[in-house]
């Protein structure tokens, strides 16, 4: 019995030993692998931290660190657009903006040209462009937006054409009379309302500079209390626009 505890007794302490042992040698290992990677650390010459690392490469590996460097920065520059998150989508939105900006720039532009728009009568403006303000309307008796400007001029004066274009519409308005349309090219879309039935053109002719519309009436029934007058509207990019500010100053 007793040879058997002391057995029994001896391979416990054999067991214990390798276990130590083995212990031991883990930790060996571990503090053989820490020296080897701090070895590979040195310590940078920037001013501004003094506990900055960099890794340098063992010289037995495949990587040299300078074609490293260089081939990363290639990568980053090439990469700029994926890093950034543009797809090909998101690329295809942002020059559909790009262009509708420049559209609309474009339209808002002011009229940039050689042709004169000349008065297409001669008197004094009674009723100026309002400029989107509401104004009260003599006939109506309400407060509205006066879209164009009043010229006074005595019934059957000859309408003259501001500027070169063409005949764009020709039609008999209720409230503003006959009204003639014409799209000019220098930009602008100009109306001639209230005037008489009788034309001397007609839709898709060409017309020059001073030539004869038409003549002055009392067609134009929203005015019809006023002094008798020509009603002139501009428009430039489809918006209302001070006629008087496009009319070249007499010579």
């Amino acid at each position: 019995m007793r040879k058997d505890r002391n057995k029994k007794s001896l391979n416990t302490k054999a067991f214990a030993a390798a276990v130590v042992l083995g212990v031991a040698a883990i930790a060996a290992a571990s503090i053989a692998a820490y020296n080897r990677t701090i070895d590979n650390l040195t310590p940078t010459s920037d001013k501004n931290s003094s506990n900055t690392w960099v890794f340098s490469a063992p010289d037995s590996s495949p990587v040299n660190a300078e074609q490293s460097g260089v081939e990363r920065e290639d990568s980053i520059s090439s990469d700029v657009p994926a890093q950034a998150g543009l797809t090909d989508d998101a690329q295809s939105v942002e020059a559909s903006v790009s262009e509708d900006a420049e559209e609309a720039e474009a339209v808002n532009k002011p009229v940039k040209s050689e042709a004169r728009n000349i008065m297409p009568v001669e008197g004094e403006i009674s009723h100026p462009f309002s400029n989107g303000e509401l104004v009260k309307s003599e006939t109506l008796g309400v407060w509205k937006t006066h879209d164009g400007c009043d010229i006074l001029c005595p019934l059957g004066t000859d309408v003259k054409s501001m500027s070169s274009g063409i005949v764009n519409e020709i039609r008999e308005d209720p409230l503003w009379g006959i009204c003639v349309v014409v799209e000019q090219d220098n930009g602008l879309t100009v109306e001639y309302c209230g005037l008489a039935k009788e034309l001397n053109i007609k839709t898709g002719q060409e017309i020059k500079e001073g030539e004869i519309i038409g003549k002055t009436s009392d067609t134009c029934q929203i005015e019809i209390v006023q002094e008798p007058h020509l009603h002139l509207g501009v428009k430039q990019g489809g918006k209302w626009i001070d006629p008087m500010s496009v009319i070249s100053k007499s010579e």
